[in-house]
């Protein structure tokens, strides 16, 4: 990771301040303490990693503010990226509301490649620099206060430092998945194991099962010998039986014949009784033609008569009718009339009047006489009106009777007249039928009688031949008893015959099988050697990829690395009197056999070789500024972990003239193998001895960064 630019807001003592590193080799980092030189460096590990010195992210933001955000520029290889990291303090109804947003380059600017979550994208951020903020203050940033860091760890510490450093920890999942395999290729072996004991104790079931097959041989030869007796006598029975039924076929034939015998008598017994009924029928109708044809002509002739005397009521009728008629006439002119003589008599009512005759005036004897002679003519009319309707109301009486005589009359004559023509020719019907019929029915007679002949002759057969065939059936009901048994014993033999093949042909299917399950339990063997054997390997793979197999090795192949380069650096810091020396494993100190696997630091002087822990002040720094150095050389060589940037935070305070200069020499003389290095100090005579110098000041509106 190579820093490109810096961009704070509201971050520690710095209002809005922002800081170039292009162009920037080695760089001294100026400034009073408290002015903000290490808070730049927060900056960059906080917008990263979210952490840096303080307790929490509130501490981080300006005094007096509520929000801050670090907007930091990086290369790594040939890819640029740019992360925002904001934050704001919470509020009395919500909690503080944290951002972050990682970008990359492309042609247009920058486009954003965060993850769903402020963790996943912190992820992509380790993933992107190889590095977490653990390893990076234990390596390329040597941190104020914490330069020992690396040094003052426990042994152990140190090496899980180291191998993260070299990417061991791909080793440590080789480790796992190798466990893993070897735990399931234990599973596997068991259940094969087991398989195998399953096997062999079926296998030892083989005598048993030859015993039992033989048995089962024996008894279904025995029960085969058997049934095939019982079959044969089955056989004999059902053949008699067959034999049997073929006689009850005829006997039922017989009974068919019988009942067609029985049947056929009856039906021509009742044919003859029918022909000779009809015969005697037609024989009186023959004998009383004459007879009744005489009487209905008789009646005809009396109808006749009766219709005359009809007639004569009919011209009465019509006289009557006519009488009403003429009645009827007079009255409507009598009514007429009537009508005329009242309004005569109104207008004489009147007063003056002239004579309807004359025309001269009238007087009023004049006038009484002429509607006297009009009153009397009038009472006359209305006299004769009503003798009229009186006449006419008997004469209505009258027509009526005869009406109703005439219509009775017409529909007795009409109805007897029907009956007797229908008579005559239901005579002359049957005396025609008769005359032809009764022939043929004498003919049928005679016919009829030589069937019913025929057929009685019949019947009288068949009931010789069906008491032959009961005599001969009368013994199926035992056969069928003794056959009924007998194939109860079969079907029992049977039974116990299938059985018998089941149980042997299962016996045989174990025998079968355990042939199989030997070759099984061969393959199941060799399977279980090839397992064992995977077993062994992975094993093997597991202690090899474990912390003391290749990672140890690992770790032993880069130690020399890491003495040689803090060696040289101790040699300038200390005129060739330090040098380092790094163990890997030790005794026990107790009696215990083997070695402890450690990570120690020994250091030789002239006063001999002591642990690191025995040293401080100016001379535990120098030894730690090495080994750090050491350290990031080794990450900036290592292709897994790509940091050609080196930061060194403080530290120079404890050393005297002598080893400052000393310092300043080593840090020159490893420049060549970083892009960038950062020296932050408050040390006077050391912020012009490198190319650039970063000042930091501090002011009223917060701190400002300036590059000289």
């Amino acid at each position: 990771m190579i820093p490109v630019k810096l961009t704070l807001h509201n971050f520690m003592p710095y209002r809005d301040a922002e800081l170039s590193f292009e162009g920037i080799h080695v760089a001294c980092l100026c400034g009073d303490n408290g002015n903000g030189k290490s808070a730049l460096l927060d900056a960059i590990t906080w917008a990263l990693w979210g952490k840096a010195r303080a307790k929490n992210d509130d501490e981080l933001i300006h005094l007096g503010t509520s929000e801050m955000g670090v907007e930091f520029e990086f290369t790594v290889g040939r890819e640029r990226y740019r992360v925002i990291r904001k934050r704001s303090k919470p509020k009395s109804n919500r909690s503080g509301q944290p951002t972050l947003d990682l970008q990359i380059a492309n042609g247009n600017g920058f486009r954003s490649i965060s993850g769903n979550s402020i963790r996943e994208t912190e992820g992509k951020i380790v993933n992107i620099l190889r590095m977490d903020y653990d390893t990076f203050v234990n390596s390329a940033y040597l941190l104020q206060g914490q330069a020992d860091k690396f040094s003052k760890a426990e042994p152990y510490k140190r090496k899980e430092i180291l191998a993260y450093i070299l990417g061991l920890a791909r080793y440590d999942e080789l480790e796992r998945r190798a466990k893993d395999c070897a735990r399931h290729m234990e599973n596997n072996e068991k259940v094969i194991l087991s398989e195998i004991e399953r096997i062999s104790k079926e296998l030892s079931l083989k005598n048993e099962y030859k015993s039992q097959l033989q048995e089962a041989e024996d008894t279904v030869a025995a029960v085969d010998t058997e049934r095939q007796a019982v079959a044969e006598r089955v056989n004999h029975l059902t053949k008699r039986k067959n034999d049997l039924d073929s006689r009850v076929r005829q006997r039922e034939d017989t009974e068919a014949r019988i009942e067609q015998a029985e049947s056929a008598i009856k039906y021509f017994q009742g044919q003859i009784s029918e022909h000779e009924q009809r015969a005697e029928r037609y024989q009186q109708v023959l004998a009383s033609y004459d007879k009744e044809m005489a009487e209905a002509n008789a009646h005809l002739g009396e109808l006749s008569q009766q219709e005359h005397a009809l007639e004569q009521n009919r011209a009465e009728a019509q006289e009557v009718s006519s009488k009403i008629h003429h009645l009827t006439s007079i009255n409507e002119r009598l009514k007429v009339e009537m009508q005329e003589l009242r309004e005569k008599i109104n207008m004489l009512d009147q007063g003056e009047a002239e004579c309807p005759l004359c025309g001269t005036e009238l007087g009023v004897e004049g006038r009484e006489t002429i509607i006297a002679n009009y009153e009397k003519q009038g009472k006359e009319k209305r006299e004769a009106f009503r003798a009229n309707e009186e006449e006419g109301k008997e004469l209505e009486r009258t027509s009526a009777k005869l009406r109703r005589g005439i219509s009775e009359s017409e529909r007795t004559l009409k109805e007897d007249r029907a009956q007797w023509e229908r008579r005559m020719e239901a005579l002359n019907r049957d005396h025609a039928e008769a005359q032809s019929s009764l022939p043929l029915e004498r003919e049928a007679i005679r016919k009829a009688e030589e069937e019913l002949e025929r057929w009685r002759s019949t019947l009288e057969a068949d009931t010789r031949s069906m008491q032959a065939l009961n005599a001969e059936l009368s013994v199926l009901p035992e056969l069928e008893a003794d056959l009924s048994e007998a194939q109860r014993e079969l079907d029992d033999l049977t039974q116990r015959q299938a059985q018998g093949r089941q149980m042997l042909g299962a016996i045989q299917e174990k025998l079968e099988r355990l042939i199989s399950l030997e070759e099984i339990k061969g393959d199941k063997a060799e399977e279980a050697k090839g397992i064992a054997t995977d077993k062994k390997i992975y094993e093997e793979l597991a202690l090899a990829f474990g912390k003391k197999g290749i990672q140890a090795m690992i770790i032993e192949n880069v130690i020399p690395e890491i003495e040689e380069g803090a060696n040289r650096l101790l040699s300038r810091m200390s005129d060739n009197r330090m040098s380092v020396k790094i163990e890997t494993q030790r005794a026990y100190k107790s009696k215990r056999e083997g070695e402890l696997e450690t990570l120690d630091v020994n250091i030789s002087d002239e006063l001999g070789t002591r642990r690191y822990e025995m040293y401080s002040g100016g001379e535990a720094f120098r030894i730690d500024f090495a080994l750090r150095i050491a350290l990031s050389k080794l990450l900036a060589h290592r292709a897994g972990a790509p940091l050609p940037t080196l930061i060194i935070d403080e530290g120079f305070g404890s050393q005297d003239a002598s080893g400052k200069e000393r310092l300043v020499e080593a840090i020159n003389s490893i420049q060549g193998d970083f892009d960038k290095i950062l020296v932050i100090t408050h040390v006077e005579e050391l912020k012009d001895v490198f190319d650039r110098r970063i000042d930091v000041m501090k002011t009223a509106e917060g701190s400002k960064v300036e590059i000289n």
